[in-house]
């Protein structure tokens, strides 16, 4: 392994937390009207339901479309998720903010919300939503696994996050 240097932060290492990110709607059939026809989850989780994530996290920001109130959604334990109901798609922004222990640089990654299906036929379109969709949204489950990588070569990152993020995962692979 790599000495860190006087500041203590390693160089040409990589450390990788794998974060999911993604998300997943409903139509709400008899109950939706103009302005909600879906409801649905943007989150951030870990692929592994076992794994805590918190551990490495200080927060998540959600930046949602404008139109919704609060478009900004701060959460600093989990669930990392936000739910609303709407009818249109649109990029939402999620920031990650790393444990200040880390003295990283918060990550950005910016996922589409769906709520239609892909490849429905044009005649079905113009037809009730509740004749090509079921409960869940076919094609709008949206997961995106990330390696969220801390990489040595391209800046140097500090020796106690890089342990900490091994610790965590050793710790809670033997629970």
């Amino acid at each position: 392994m790599t000495k860190p240097n006087p500041s203590g932060r390693l160089s040409n290492t990589t450390t990788c937390l794998p974060i999911a990110y993604g998300s997943i709607a409903f139509y709400l059939g008899p109950k939706a009207d103009e302005y909600r026809t879906h409801k649905w989850t943007l989150y951030v989780r870990s692929p592994d339901p076992t794994y805590d994530i918190s551990a490495a996290i200080s927060k998540v920001i959600f930046q949602l479309h404008p139109s919704f109130p609060q478009p900004t959604r701060e959460l600093s334990e989990p669930p990392y998720e936000v739910t609303e109901t709407g009818w249109g798609e649109f990029e939402a922004s999620i920031r990650i903010v790393w444990k200040e222990d880390a003295e990283e640089r918060s990550t950005i990654v910016t996922h589409g919300i769906k709520l239609y299906p892909k490849n429905v036929p044009p005649n079905l379109l113009s037809m009730d939503p509740a004749a090509y969709m079921n409960t869940t949204v076919p094609g709008a489950c949206m997961r995106v696994f990330s390696d969220v990588e801390f990489d040595g070569i391209i800046h140097e990152f500090r020796l106690i996050f890089h342990f900490f993020l091994l610790c965590t995962s050793l710790f809670q692979s033997f629970r």
